[in-house]
């Protein structure tokens, strides 16, 4: 079930009666549709922090252990992977105002989601490597 169905599922009485009036309709379910991409993109900001905090933690221990010689490249890291976070945190809602004249289409909208959705794929990479990064520290 994707995140609209599941939204739409969520509705109380009101609310649904509301949705169902003619010009709310596409509104609400353009609404829907933001709230849902805002909170994946929200949910794969907090899933990259910790990632990141991880790398950091990680940074530290090279520091201890005498590499400096990579800290550079770490640190390079941790600040594409901030500077991810941060533009995923910020980043536009797909929202046009009602009087636009240049109009968000549901699809599009759809696609944002699913481009959002698809950045949690590759989650698994980006722990591998983390892995590796460990690996390469205690070693």
């Amino acid at each position: 079930m994707d995140t609209v169905t599941k939204a739409k599922a969520a509705m109380g009485g009101l609310e649904k009666a509301i949705s169902g009036l003619p010009g709310i309709k596409g509104y609400r379910e353009k609404e829907m549709r933001r709230d849902a991409d805002k909170q994946v993109r929200d949910q794969l900001a907090r899933e990259l922090a910790e990632r990141r905090a991880k790398i950091t933690a990680l940074q530290s221990e090279l520091l201890e252990s005498g590499g400096l010689l990579w800290l550079d490249d770490v640190e390079r890291a941790v600040g594409r992977l901030q500077l991810l976070i941060d533009r995923i945190k910020t980043a536009a809602r797909g929202y046009a105002g009602f009087f636009d004249l240049q109009r968000v289409k549901e699809a599009e909208l759809d696609r944002l989601a699913n481009f959002d959705q698809a950045l949690f794929d590759d989650l698994p990479k980006l722990d591998e490597g983390i892995a590796a990064l460990a690996q390469a520290v205690a070693e």
